[in-house]
This record gives structure tokens, C-alpha cells and sequence, in this order.
């Protein structure tokens, strides 16, 4: 699990062995980093797993929930004909690249979502309905920085060495060696200084609304769509 501190700096939080990702293990996770003094986060961005997203939702109930863009149009390509796949790919990305707002957002989607009805690909647009709010979560932060944080894709490619490193070293000689190894790799590309965000003032006014205003509040829509 990574974040991002208030300062911009990514950090890596925690680094668990686990042989699944049922409820339990992520809530012993979550736990584990309160008890450490990791206060509730305003966003989190996971993919679609059942198991994290009801954990999140238990420890961090006030936490913004973004659901991986990039998981969420894996799983919608791959209910589609072949034919379909680049011009809805592209107007799924420009749905979420040119809204405005989390209103503007679902709105644009909506009519992706209607479209695909009408086309009969209802599975698709099942696909896409569910979970709509936290697909355009992301929506609701600093317009600069709303890209990089609708996805686990940093994650993705830090994991995917991860993967490369151990399996250059083949067998390890216990479960400590390959958690420092595993630590060690996933803490020199999380927080190399080029994945780190930078706040202007703007930023950081914006954040601060976050914090101190519901999700519903109308005002803090103006401030995201400005």
C-alpha cells in the first residue's frame, strides 16, 4: 500500500504477506496502519475487489473511494466485440478527461452507459453503471493532478518489478528475506523523486476544502470545476 503526504511526497505505508484479499486480511491491514497513527485518508484508489472495497469502507468511512479507471475499462473492453474496443476506449477516456466535475462526469458516462444499452451490449453497460460514483471520485481534486490519481497504475508497474526481482532470485530462505526484498524495491520507485506530486497554493487550498466540506456540498463542485 501506497500514499501520497500531504507535501506531495509519496510514501510507502505497509507491506504485507497474504494468500488472499478477502474482508478479513485488508481490514487487519487497516488496522494495523491506524494503530500506527495513519489517520483516515481523503481519497483511495483500489480496483473492484470486494474484499478492499468493504475493509475501506469500514475502517475509512469518510475517505473518498476512487475505483481504478484503468481496472474498470479492462473488465468493460472485455464484454465488447473486438470491433467496439477503440471507440469505446476512447469515448470512455474522453468521458472522464474533459468533465468537469463529478456531475459532469457521471453525466458523460451516463450517456456512454445509455449508448451501450442501445446497442444491446447490456452487460457492458451494467459493467460500467456499477459503482459509478466511485469511478469519478477522483473528479473531485485538483484538476492537475486527476489523471495520475483515477488509477493504481504506479502501483501496478512497481508490482510488475517486484515480480521480475524475485523471480531472478528463485527460492528464498524464509519469509523475512523476501518481504525486505520485496520492501526494498517497492520503496526505491514509490518514492523516487519523479513519482512525487507537486501542490501549488491552489492546490493546497483545494485539498484543505476537501477536508473540510462534504462530498455533496455544492460550493466545493464550483472550486473543482474551476
Amino acid at each position: 500500500m501506497r500514499g501520497i503526504t500531504e507535501n506531495g511526497d509519496r510514501a510507502l505505508v505497509s507491506v504485507r504477506l497474504g494468500m488472499r484479499e478477502a474482508k478479513e486480511d485488508w481490514l487487519e491491514l487497516g488496522l494495523d496502519l491506524t494503530s500506527r497513527g495513519l489517520a483516515a485518508p481523503r481519497l483511495v484508489v483500489a480496483d473492484g475487489a470486494p474484499g478492499l472495497i468493504s475493509a475501506v469502507e469500514e475502517i475509512w468511512p469518510r475517505a473518498d473511494r476512487q475505483h481504478c479507471a484503468v481496472h474498470r475499462l479492462r473488465n468493460l473492453i472485455a464484454k465488447l466485440p473486438k470491433s467496439e474496443h477503440d471507440r469505446i476506449r476512447f469515448n470512455y477516456w474522453s468521458a472522464l478527461t474533459d468533465a468537469t466535475s463529478v456531475k459532469d462526469g457521471k453525466l458523460r458516462l451516463q450517456v456512454l452507459i445509455s449508448e451501450l444499452e442501445h446497442r444491446g451490449y447490456d452487460a457492458a453497460a451494467r459493467c460500467l453503471a456499477d459503482d459509478l460514483d466511485a469511478l469519478v471520485a477522483h473528479l473531485r481534486y485538483p484538476l492537475r493532478h486527476r489523471e495520475r490519481w483515477r488509477s493504481t497504475n504506479l502501483l501496478e508497474r512497481s508490482l510488475g518489478e517486484v515480480r521480475r526481482r524475485t523471480k531472478v532470485m528463485g527460492r528464498f530462505p524464509g519469509e523475512t528475506s523476501c518481504l525486505s526484498l520485496v520492501w526494498a524495491v517497492l520503496d526505491l520507485i514509490i518514492t523516487h523523486a519523479t513519482n512525487g506530486a507537486t501542490f501549488t497554493d491552489l492546490d493546497r487550498q483545494h485539498l484543505y476544502q476537501l477536508k473540510c466540506q462534504p462530498a455533496e456540498s455544492s460550493n466545493l463542485q464550483e472550486v473543482t470545476a474551476a
